[in-house]
């Protein structure tokens, strides 16, 4: 009979960061403070009373967040993971890797604590973990090693399981990360506990465990860990008794957050421990207070349950009706049939709860399911929404630069240009000196001239919904050659226009790296090619410049490289870049359709 214990966490974070001072971004403030001190009082109604349209792009991440925390207290875990994965996609948006990366330790640990999942989770770990290593941050490395841990006890590899959390625990050593360190305590405990049967070393990591609560002046919650993994402890070494003393300090503890899941497996673990004892009445008595609570664990198990402890009475019943039998014989047939009648009509009911219980239990399979199915869509729709949202405003900022240019800075230099050409009438006047320095002036105010005008066109060209990409990538092309530079323009397989939203981020992408050719590749030949392959859109630019070295590329300046692989890896492309010193550049892209 397995023994129902509680995993901790250690990777789950409440995200802490300042926001603008509206009304609304100051009721987000209050309710990320309460959720980080533990004090869930009034949280949903005041979520409630939030609106989330006026919210900026950032307050609406944590207003995301804070929804799926509080639907996860609630043990609305499908609610949960919708939010968080909405939440998790709008810091991407906004470019706050670090929250979203935190996000993907709520997402594991959501989906560690469902037991029937087929989501693959291992690669938010993945990515934490990689994050980690390059920002160089010893203490989400540690919750990253602790997640990985957990993965691999899930899947049996309990040696690999072992040696992560040893890594983690080495990395946080003396930097007073006590609460982190608490958890991985605690998920040792429970693995020595469950899976490696060896109870004495799971009392051990738990007297570390108790050691650090009593240090940091642990909540309840963190007290009620402690008391139900050493009641484990005690169950696998057969002292029911001292396990239930442990289980009575749990169930004493003023508990908030995850009531329903505390209680189910406080009461559940009573039962199995009565069970264990023969104290078949308040076994019975803690199964029922177990169904009360069970909002998440499987119904077919408990009915088999259920069905064992009425088996149980019933024997005990037809011993006694046996004796019975023995001092009044006249009464024994009709007992008999009595029994016999009993015991038919508990088997029957049993069957129908079995088979009620499994039929329950497709549907709910089949209904999440479906709303699993509903949440991808709809998750799939609002990414594709943002990108649409991100891409307007990038138009018309965009817009309002090339107008700046022409407007302001072009008429400038033409005014410019005018006036020293009326200096021409005094050239006759000018000293041999003079003239080269004129000659020369009027050379750079054509020059800049020409630069701003063609940054201007580039800037300002649109892809128009009556001309569609390959037109307005043509026109573009043309628009920026020159004399010395010279682009060509080549398309294949595209016999009908893409969605909008796809054909505006194809020509912004193309339009950031032709702006690069022009201001920074000292080119004399360039070349634009797009390629049609029905599910894929391929776009190769190439030039003749002076290159660079890719490895030595600046996050902070790169020539917009690294944003525009990272527009590119929201859309679910890929983004490829040969570069060589003197030899050119070459850069390869290919965009799901």
């Amino acid at each position: 009979m397995k023994y129902i214990i509680h995993n901790i966490a250690v990777l789950c974070n409440i995200l802490l960061f300042s926001t603008a001072f509206s009304q609304n971004s100051k009721q987000i403030i209050n309710l990320q403070n309460k959720l980080h001190s533990g004090n869930s009082t009034g949280f949903e109604i005041a979520l409630k009373e939030i609106d989330s349209s006026s919210l900026s792009l950032q307050d609406k991440a944590l207003y995301y967040y804070l929804n799926a925390k509080n639907y996860e207290v609630n043990n609305e875990d499908d609610k949960a993971y919708e939010y968080l994965r909405v939440s998790r996609s709008l810091y991407i948006a906004i470019d706050s890797i670090g929250k979203a990366m935190d996000i993907n330790l709520d997402i594991t640990y959501l989906l560690q604590s469902q037991e029937q999942n087929n989501i693959r989770y291992k690669s938010y770990i993945e990515e934490y973990i990689g994050y980690a290593e390059e920002i160089k941050d010893t203490l989400r490395l540690a919750r990253g090693y602790g997640n990985m841990a957990m993965y691999h006890a899930f899947n049996g590899d309990y040696p690999v399981c072992v040696n992560y959390y040893r890594k983690g625990l080495n990395l946080i050593k003396g930097q007073n990360h006590k609460t982190v360190e608490s958890a991985f305590y605690n998920n040792l405990a429970n693995l020595y506990n469950e899976n490696l049967h060896q109870p004495d070393s799971g009392i051990y990591y738990l007297k570390k465990k108790f050691i650090i609560l009593n240090e940091i002046n642990a909540a309840p919650e963190d007290y009620y860990h402690y008391y139900v993994n050493l009641a484990a402890s005690y169950h696998h070494k057969k002292d029911f008794v001292t396990a239930n003393i442990h289980l009575q300090s749990a169930d004493s503890l003023p508990i908030t957050n995850y009531e329903l899941k505390s209680k189910f497996i406080i009461y559940s673990n009573f039962h199995k421990n009565y069970a264990e004892l023969g104290d078949y009445e308040n076994a019975y008595k803690y199964l029922l207070l177990t169904q009360q609570y069970n909002d998440s664990i499987n119904v077919t198990e408990q009915n088999i349950a259920i069905n064992d402890i009425h088996t149980k009475y019933k024997t005990k019943e037809k011993e006694l009706e046996n004796e019975l039998l023995k001092k009044d014989a006249k009464n024994s047939e009709i007992l008999l049939y009595i029994i016999v009648g009993l015991l038919f009509v508990s088997i029957v009911i049993a069957f129908l709860i079995v088979k009620n219980a499994k039929r329950k239990e497709k549907i709910s399979r089949q209904e999440k399911l479906i709303e699993k199915q509903k949440l991808e869509k709809a998750l799939k729709d609002y990414e594709l929404n943002s990108i649409d949202i991100m891409l307007e405003g990038q138009e018309k900022e965009r817009q309002r630069i090339a107008n700046e240019l022409h407007d302001n800075l072009g008429s400038m230099l033409a005014t410019l240009k005018i006036n020293f050409e009326n200096l021409k009438l005094r050239k006759g006047e000018l000293r041999e000196d003079e003239y080269k320095l004129y000659k020369k002036t009027d050379e750079l105010i054509e020059e800049a001239y020409q630069k701003v005008r063609r940054l201007a066109h580039v800037k300002n060209a649109g892809v128009l919904a009556s001309e569609g990409l390959i037109p307005a990538l043509k026109k573009l092309t043309e628009k920026v050659s020159v004399p010395s530079l010279k682009f060509d323009f080549s398309a294949y397989g595209f016999n009908e226009k893409l969605h909008n939203s796809q054909e505006i981020a194809i020509f912004r992408i193309v339009q950031e790296l032709t702006t690069n050719i022009i201001k920074h590749a000292q080119a004399t030949e360039a070349s634009i090619q797009l390629t049609n392959h029905d599910d894929i859109i391929n776009v190769i630019i190439e030039d003749n410049g002076v290159g660079f070295n890719i490895d030595k590329i600046d996050p902070e300046d790169g020539m917009g490289i690294v944003s525009i692989q990272k527009k590119i890896k929201q859309l679910g492309g890929s983004f490829v870049v040969d570069s060589t010193p003197n030899k050119g550049t070459t850069i390869l892209i290919d965009l799901p359709i």
